[in-house]
């Protein structure tokens, strides 16, 4: 019978995951679930189940993209299962919050954020998914390729050619805002 430390090792994990990652788990979810958070939280619930039911050893050591990877594959597991696949709603994700400043000043920033957010729509399944993970989630390139199971130089490339794009269509909006 094993001793008692090995039995609360796996509580111990799921302790900390749920510390650091619970809620950007929820959110990752929910993105992919369509912006539904009860089932974004019935995902990760799942997710910790099986980070318990795991072997503590072969996870800890890249725990954020294991839970990721798992997170993912549940939700779309769900999607599946209800013959849909959208991939979200991103309003209910508020802007993080940043150092006072001017008021006007944070409403044009929150009004950019937002219009940003909205151009991701444009931009290809893959590269939605390396953008959100990368700076919804802040994930590395290396997280991000063992999370969807693309190359890092695949993430890395996606990445480029959808910032460079929602660059180009940002700057498109706001030179058309500026003309009189």
């Amino acid at each position: 019978m094993p001793a008692e430390p090995a039995q609360d090792e796996p509580s111990a994990l799921v302790r900390q995951a749920l510390e650091q990652h619970e809620s950007s788990l929820i959110a990752y979810a929910a993105g992919i679930l369509g912006g539904d958070i009860d089932r974004a939280r019935d995902v990760v619930q799942d997710t910790f189940l099986r980070l318990y039911l795991s072997d503590p050893v072969k996870v800890r050591e890249n725990l954020k993209a294991w839970l990721y990877t798992v997170c993912r594959n549940r939700a779309l597991d769900c999607l599946r299962k209800d013959q849909r696949l959208e991939l979200g709603n991103e309003d209910f994700l508020a802007a993080a919050p940043s150092e006072q400043r001017d008021p006007a000043q944070q409403a044009d920033d929150n009004e950019l954020h937002r219009r940003v957010w909205e151009l991701l729509d444009r931009l290809s399944h893959n590269q939605r998914e390396v953008i959100r993970l990368k700076f919804q989630h802040d994930c590395s390139y290396q997280e991000i390729a063992d999370i969807t199971g693309l190359s890092t130089g695949n993430v890395g490339f996606l990445m480029h050619v959808a910032i460079k794009k929602l660059r180009e269509l940002l700057g498109k909006e706001l030179a058309c805002q500026s003309l009189p």
